[in-house]
Order: structure tokens, then sequence, then C-alpha cells
């Protein structure tokens, strides 16, 4: 009688403190209520340690247009990170949607991007999936940036020998603290993903699960040997294999990291109504599963937040670091389901100036508050700073006028056609090789930054043009130009097509009422006859000599007529070439335009 008592009473005292626990805030799991999940998310980093150029338009109470400030640079990203982790502390978790490294300015670039990774660990980064860039430079070197190690440099012939510009702490880099996720990209030998398909976070006593991939078309968007050996799935069939598994494993909410993205009319990044939203995006995140609670996106260099009509929340950061999205989740953890869901983009503020057209400086949008730079990531940024600010700072050449990107109706730019007069400067000489060239492309992805001042520094140049390619000449029939400028219409290039800046003396008129073609070439936009070189028509059957880059010379940005070139001769680095250019021309006049005519 009395072992039953004791027994009795050790039952009940159990159950007394399991609901006593059950009745703290200890337990987010037990019943208490909904629990209070944020997401911080960044995309398209690329390696912008420093305060980018730019600026992001802010809405203002005095000004209906809205205004312009300056905004990015890891320490200010820092910062912002940091004030949001406050609003839910313990509770936030910081991920990302790829492209945080590739076409990295020089503080970053020249370091192959370990201060990004670097700056990354600290500001806390916990989770991202890969994006196109994060392939620029093969395999083994994101593998690298993931693992630790030196990067390889060869010396006097010998390979593995280590350079300053590597291991620029006690002479190791440590590599990324956070997990790189790739669903999508199959190792061929092995069947194995390249890193794990998927993540699963707790916190507050609930799950999170993490799906990461990147656009299925990555092998079209970077140099081929970047992705020797790999298989990209359909993010579709990936997302809607794996979301289950992470709901059976028992994630309350399924958040799918994607480095694919889309487009909005909004002007202002706190327009979350998504007006006239497109892209590829959209129509995959329709097709998930509906066990996908928010989809992260990136690629497009958009910023949005859109409700899609399924539930599904769907968000975009911008790109440079410019902008953090906050999505706030609430989540009921007995039925593992999210009750609701929001999110806003963030201008990371950093207080510098910005100046209208006319030279005068613009006011802070009404309330707006600069954010203080983080010490430790300020220290870190500072130092690469300073390593690269002798070679950042030197003049290379004198503008006439500002160059950009921006393309007009028959899809040349400025920049574009200067890169390619470089190109074709440095390969036509009569000294080189067997024949020099006589036509320059360039690939208009290629051109990461624009020129907008008429003092060009190497710093400014290198932005340009950071995937140091080399030039590549070779012969093609007038008949193969022919089909390459065809290919600028066909898939897998983007809706509108993919026109290549091209060199003086070099000119041909494309129809806009003609279909675009479709892979297995079928486009007819080129009018006939309308290539000349020199203003003399151009014969189907004669071989040119034509430069391009690497990257388009392998057959990258699915242009693989360049992969049928002949006579092939490898040169100077495109960066070089382009910096000779300026270099020979004290101040470098205006290009000429009209390259390309646009009919209808």
């Amino acid at each position: 009688m009395s072992f039953q008592a004791v027994s009795l009473s050790a039952r009940w005292r159990a159950r007394l403190q399991a609901l006593l626990l059950c009745s703290s805030l200890v337990c987010g799991a037990c019943g208490a209520g909904p629990v209070h999940i944020s997401l911080i998310a960044l995309n398209d980093f690329h390696g912008n340690i420093q305060p980018p150029a730019g600026s992001v338009l802010m809405p203002d109470a005095a000004n209906p247009g809205g205004i312009r400030v300056a905004a990015g640079g890891a320490a200010y990203l820092a910062s912002l990170v940091r004030d949001l982790k406050s609003r839910n502390p313990g509770h936030t978790l910081v991920v990302g949607a790829g492209d945080l490294v590739g076409a990295s300015p020089l503080a970053s670039g020249l370091f192959h991007d370990e201060p990004t990774i670097e700056v990354l660990n600290q500001i806390g980064l916990d989770v991202s999936s890969v994006g196109n860039h994060e392939f620029d430079k093969g395999r083994d070197e994101l593998l690298r940036l993931q693992h630790g190690g030196c990067y390889p440099r060869a010396a006097n012939g010998a390979s593995g020998v280590v350079g300053v510009d590597t291991c620029m702490n006690a002479g190791a880099f440590t590599g990324a603290s956070f997990q790189y996720l790739a669903a999508n990209v199959l190792d061929r030998k092995s069947g194995n993903t390249l890193f794990p398909a998927t993540a699963m976070r707790e916190l507050g006593g609930v799950k999170i699960g993490f799906i990461g991939l990147t656009l299925r078309a990555t092998p079209s968007v970077v140099t081929p040997a970047g992705v020797v050996g790999l298989q990209f799935l359909s993010e579709v069939a990936t997302v809607n294999r794996l979301a289950p598994q992470l709901k059976a494993q028992g994630a309350a909410a399924v958040v799918v990291l994607i480095h694919q993205g889309g487009q909005t009319s909004a002007r202002t990044v706190q327009d979350k109504t998504c007006p006239d939203f497109s892209g590829p995006v959209a129509a995959l995140s329709d097709q998930f599963d509906s066990a996908v609670d928010v989809v992260i996106s990136g690629h497009t260099h958009q910023e949005y937040v859109c409700l899609r009509a399924d539930g599904k929340l769907l968000t975009q950061s911008g790109f440079y670091g410019r902008m953090l999205t906050l999505i706030d989740l609430q989540i009921d953890p007995q039925a593992r389901k999210v009750l609701s869901k929001d999110a806003n983009n963030w201008v990371v503020l950093n207080g510098a100036v910005v100046k209208d057209a006319t030279g005068n400086p613009l006011p802070p949008p009404q309330g707006a508050k600069a954010l203080q730079p983080d010490p430790v990531v300020e220290q870190i940024v500072q130092r690469y700073g300073d390593l690269t600010a002798p070679l950042s700072a030197m003049e290379v050449g004198r503008l006439a006028m500002p160059l950009d990107r921006r393309a007009n109706v028959a899809g040349e730019s400025t920049l574009g056609a200067v890169i390619a007069d470089a190109y074709l400067a440095g390969t036509s000489d009569a000294s080189y090789g067997n024949r020099p060239a006589q036509i320059a492309f360039t690939n208009p992805g290629g051109l990461r930054s624009d020129l907008p001042n008429q003092a060009l520094t190497f710093g400014q140049l290198f932005n340009v043009l950071p995937f140091n390619n080399n030039l590549v000449t070779m012969d093609l029939t007038g008949e193969q130009i022919l089909r390459l400028l065809e290919q600028q219409w066909e898939r897998p290039q983007p809706a509108g097509g993919r026109i290549l800046p091209v060199s003086k003396g070099f000119s041909y008129t494309w129809d806009a009422s003609q279909p675009e073609g479709a892979a297995s070439g079928t486009g007819h936009r080129v009018v006939p006859g309308s290539m000349r070189l020199q203003g003399k028509p151009m014969a189907m059957a004669q071989s040119y000599r034509v430069t391009v880059n690497s990257f388009m010379a392998s057959g990258g940005d699915a242009l693989s007529v360049f992969k049928q070139g002949r006579n092939v001769q490898e040169g100077e680095s495109d960066l070089v070439t382009a910096k000779l250019y300026f270099l020979g021309n004290p101040v470098l006049p205006p290009p000429q335009m009209g390259r390309i005519q646009r009919l209808n």
C-alpha cells in the first residue's frame, strides 16, 4: 500500500511538472499561442562590401515622386540586421537567395571574395541557396569558399603556391560559417547534390524547413567550364519532391530560397501591391507544392513583396546589399501551420549625400534616419578598402561623357559600344597573330557597372569588367555571324532577347515584327543583306576575324556559334585590354551609335 502511494504521488508530480512546463514561456510549442518567427533575407550581394554606387527611391510625404537615397555597404547592412533581429530576439534567421559572390568590386574581387564570406559570417548569415555567379570560377572554387583553404596560385610554373591576395587572416581562410544549399545541382559522377538540398532550423519550439536551389538554366549563363560535371534539375520537380519531406520531418513552415526572379512596375520599395508582376519565378512559384509558404527569390535585381493567389509569399530584396527583406510568420506550433505572413523591404540607408541631375544635394525623406555602421564589420571593410585603395584610385583615362549600360530601342548602349571597340583595338593591330580582328562583340551581362565620371579610375573599370576573361579571336563565316545574331533572340535567351554590343565598322538591321526564334534555329529577325563591314555587304561564304571574351567563346549565354570558330587565338585579359585602350585615348570621345538598327 505504501509503495502504491509513493508511486501514485510520483506520477502526479511528473504530470504537474509537465503542465507547468507547458504553461511557461520557455516552451514555444506547448500551446500557449502562436510563435512569431522572422526571416531577414538578402540576394545578389555580389561582393559589395563597400557602399555601392547608385541609389534607391524611397517614398516621401513631402514629395509625391519620392526621394533617392544612398544605400548599402556591409557595415550598414550589419547594423540593420542587428536592429531587425532585436525586434524578435532568438526567433530570427538571416537567409540568402544566391549570387552573394561573383562579379564583385575590387575590394572583394581582388581577394577572391574571401572578404565577402568574412563579412557575411560576421553578419550572421545562416543558410543560402547558390546562384549562377557562385559558379563563375567553377565548383572547386565554390567548395573552397564553403569549406575554407587558400586560393591556388601558379608561380614559376608550380601550382598551389599561395599569393598575397588570399588567406589574409594569419595565412588562413576558414570558409563560410553559413550553409550553401543546392537542391537541384547534381554531381553527375556521384549522383549527389553538390551541397545539401535542404536545411531544418528550430526556433521557439517550431521547425522551419528550407529548400535552396538555383535556376535550371545556370549552364547557359555561366562559363561552361564552371559547371563541368554538374547537372541542373527542374526547379518545380525538385521543390515538389522535397517540400512534403520537410513537412513529414516536422517543419511548421517551408521556405524556398531560389535564385530566379521576376519584375514589377512598383516605383518604391514599400509598394507591396506588386503591380504588373511577371518573370520566370511567378510561374515556378505557382507550381510549387502547397506545403511551400514563402518563396525568397533573386537573380533579376528587383525588389518586391507579392502575395500570390494561392497564398504563397514571394519576395526579393533588390541587389548589392542596398535592401533587406524582413519576413514575419505567425505559426501555430501544435498544428505546425503558418497562421499569417507578411514582409517588408527595408533600405540600408547609409547617409551618403545623393545629388540631383543639376548637382544639388537631395534631402532625405521625412523621418528617415541613416544607420550607424557596425564597428566590427566596418573594420573588416576598411582593411580591404585600404589595401586596394592605391590601385583603385589610379586614373586610367578620361571620358568626354559618362558611359552607361542603358540600351536604346535597337539594343545599343554607350558603354557596350566602347568596350566592344576596346576589344577590337586590342586585337586588330597588324602584328596581332596570323590575322588581326575585324569585328568584336561583347555580352551585356558581362558589363557590371556604369562609368558615370569623366575621370576614369582602375577601380571603376574593374567594376565594369570584374570577371578577368581573356579575349579570344577566331574565324567565323558570314553565314555563321548571321546565325550568331539570330541566337540573340532564341531560347533560352530572356524575353526581348540578349543583344550583343558590336564594334565600330560592323552594322546590321533587325526587324522587331518578326517572331523570336526557337532554340532549333527558326529565327529570321536580321534583315537579309543588312550585315555590313566598313560599309560593304558581307559575303556568307567569306571568313571574317572576330574577337569576343572567353566566356562567350566557350558558348556562354547560349551563343553556341562561337564554339564553331576556327584558327582560335587567345589573347590578353579584357580588363587589361580595356585599360590600355582608355590610356591610349587622352579623352575618349562619345562612341558613334547606329551600328544596330531596328525596324518596327
